[in-house]
């Protein structure tokens, strides 16, 4: 078990993603479940092709109504064969088109996050991991854009980021100088655009948190602000989202097993100190509603709603995101709940409002070699 353990952990380490037994990252004392297991999902959005499974979707709601996602496909949670797959839905998430490629590129195609703008310019960001060295490479996170609702796409775009760049040291078996997203890109009130990254300098290894801007419809990505950068932490996959009255926020996953708070009040150009939160998120996401409070969804590792280890999907409303995150009730949306799956590995969640005050939120199942959807409603969370 040890040895599984650590190739796990050396292997999400290289994707960019930290792997922390149980009993460390726990924020908060482990309880027994206080809802029951919700292993049964509102619907299947896509399934893997055969002896395949489908990983980390994102989801968005396009101008005219229509749904928008798109998920990782590969035999496991790293490798060379992961590649970006893409479905919409027409009713709301009910029915789903049939998987179309959206990416599929010689490396390991990781994380898609999808933004739209108010003009209905679709984007996409992703980060690609060549596995065939050890150390493994990081290739960098890159953008493609579609102005037709995702029919057509323009060819990748890398972001520019001081992460990036050779280097002769190597930690957790992959090399230092790299950069991966799991944030998607936000439009602050100025018109730029913030592609929000995660990685380490060439010649350090603690993680740091940074956005790169662009201020041309993200034809190009330059002027990277650091939101968070400290020594003794990872600051792992932040998360943007907008109030309503244009202040960024920014959730930060950390090696620590609790998620830290940053906010910019001039469009991403200065950031607060990074604040703890005692929220036990693992790979997060963030829904500013119709109303203007703040969805949080995310894989929570303290262990108070599965009675195995695991990263069931858990939900929050935050009807006052301009104070403490702390505040408001967690609901548990998702669990894989299947006897010898892999239960660890699931949760990355990312929800939209289907109409005010009613949610889809998307996770993935390894049982069902799927990626599978969970609605709820406001009063729910409340």
């Amino acid at each position: 078990m040890r040895r599984f353990l650590a190739r796990a952990g050396m292997l999400l380490a290289i994707a960019g993603v930290s792997f922390t037994p149980m009993a460390q990252a726990a924020a908060a004392p482990a309880a027994k479940p206080s809802q029951p297991v919700n292993s049964k999902p509102d619907a299947v959005v896509a399934v893997a092709a055969s002896g395949k499974n489908a990983y980390f979707p994102d989801l968005v709601r396009l101008r005219g109504g229509s749904l928008f996602a798109a998920y990782r496909e590969g035999v496991g949670h790293v490798g060379m064969d992961g590649k970006l797959l893409s479905v919409t839905s027409a009713d709301g998430g009910r029915t789903w088109s049939a998987p179309r490629p959206l990416l599929d590129t010689p490396f390991d195609d990781r994380d898609p996050k999808l933004t739209v703008t108010d003009r209905g310019t679709l984007f996409v960001t992703y980060f690609e991991i060549d596995w065939r060295t050890s150390p493994a490479i990081s290739r960098g996170t890159s953008v493609i854009r579609s102005d037709d609702g995702g029919r057509t796409w323009t060819a990748p775009k890398k972001i520019d980021t001081a992460m990036t760049g050779p280097s002769n040291e190597s930690d957790s078996g992959y090399w230092l100088g790299w950069a991966a997203s799991h944030g998607a890109i936000v439009a602050t009130g100025g018109g730029a655009l913030l592609a929000p990254l995660y990685g380490t300098l060439p010649h350090d290894k603690w993680q740091r948190a940074s956005v790169v801007r662009s201020t041309d419809g993200g034809r190009t990505w330059r002027g990277e602000t650091v939101i968070a950068a400290r020594p003794g932490i990872h600051f792992q996959e932040p998360v943007l989202t907008v109030l309503r009255d244009g202040q960024l926020v920014a959730l930060i996953r950390t090696n620590t097993g609790i998620a830290y708070l940053s906010r910019s009040p001039d469009g991403g150009a200065h950031w607060t100190e990074p604040q703890p939160t005692r929220i036990p998120a693992s790979s997060h996401h963030l829904l500013t509603t119709a109303e203007g409070s703040v969805l949080l969804t995310y894989g929570d590792v303290s262990g108070r709603f599965s009675p195995a280890p695991g990263r069931p999907t858990v939900g929050r409303l935050l009807d006052r995101p301009k104070g403490t995150f702390d505040e408001g009730k967690d609901v548990l949306l998702y669990d894989v709940g299947t006897p010898g799956a892999p239960v660890f590995d699931q949760a990355n969640p990312s929800s939209a409002e289907i109409r005010p005050g009613r949610f889809l939120t998307l996770t993935y199942d390894l049982g069902r070699h799927a990626v599978v959807g969970v609605y709820s409603t406001a009063g729910r969370y409340r």
